[in-house]
């Protein structure tokens, strides 16, 4: 299990420049950022700008196993235009990931607020066609999709569901995967967003299981999403790294902590660091039995 950061903490920098400098912090791993991706496809030359990053990882010795597809894009929208280009993008944006070498691309379940049971069950058949779709245009190229779990965090918003957001819990991104029924999607824990949810971090790994193929490793004090490294927050790392031991998770533990930036260029460097050193402590307290 390698530790991981996202290159958005250095959102400011170009993909190739931020992935030099997390290497040179010591980081072995990371997830390519949903930002970085765009800045990749917004290239002059797209397939260029992939094999370059690629390239870059390589020469590196880094592990590049999973990326963030488009943030905000909408799998189940009800706007049949809306759907139709975040279904193309998310497309776009496996085509480059393949590229790079990334195996494996995270995704949100996607939906609206639906208002009655009728557009509660329109928004279900949307969500498995367009997963549907997605799944085989990425098993072609060898390419896994993570749904990642959300949280009911619009508490003032009402619907079908009452004040839900689809995807907050663990058996519903199970049943929207036994719906699909493809062999090349699993789950995405975000262990923020389940500690918002008032769920436990060990109990969610285990009802993962081995579909757990990414993890959005983040922190806060439950009231609301926080995105901090850990554990400046309230879960229960200890019990949490354990689980994923027990489950002999293979993936990265990829941190997404856009909480800790802010800082002046001079300083975010010292603070990644230290994020990394933080973690490294945190991960080998657990190995070793510590409290």
């Amino acid at each position: 299990m390698l530790l991981s950061m996202w290159t958005s903490i250095l959102v400011e920098l170009k993909p190739v420049d931020a992935i030099r400098a997390l290497a040179d912090l010591g980081w072995p791993a990371l997830e390519f950022s949903t930002e970085h991706l765009v800045n990749v496809e917004q290239a002059d030359d797209p397939e260029a700008a992939a094999n370059e990053v690629r390239e870059v990882v390589e020469e590196l010795g880094l592990f590049m196993s999973q990326a963030h597809l488009l943030l905000g894009g909408n799998v189940a929208a009800a706007d049949d235009e809306v759907r139709e280009r975040d279904l193309a993008t998310f497309e776009r944006h496996i085509d480059l990931c393949a590229r790079m070498g990334v195996e494996v691309g995270v995704i949100h379940p996607g939906g609206d607020r639906p208002a009655t049971l009728e557009e509660e069950r329109a928004e279900r058949a949307r969500r498995i066609e367009g997963f549907s779709r997605l799944a085989g245009f990425a098993a072609e190229r060898g390419f896994a999709l993570a749904v990642e779990n959300m949280c009911d965090r619009e508490r003032a918003a009402r619907g079908a569901l009452g004040q839900r957001t689809y995807g907050s819990t663990i058996p519903e991104l199970h049943e929207l995967i036994d719906a699909v029924g493809a062999p090349n999607m699993g789950i995405c824990l975000d262990v923020g967003h389940g500690n918002v949810q008032g769920l436990d971090m060990a109990e969610s790994i285990r009802q993962c299981g081995r579909r757990l193929i990414a993890t959005h490793i983040q922190d806060n004090d439950g009231t609301r999403d926080q995105h901090l490294a850990p554990p400046r927050g309230t879960i229960d790392w200890k019990a949490g790294i354990g689980a994923l031991r027990d489950l002999d998770y293979e993936g990265i533990f990829n941190l997404e902590v856009p909480g800790e930036r802010g800082l002046p260029p001079e300083l975010m460097l010292p603070r990644i660091a230290a994020i990394h050193a933080t973690t490294t402590w945190l991960l080998k307290c657990e190995e070793e039995g510590n409290p």
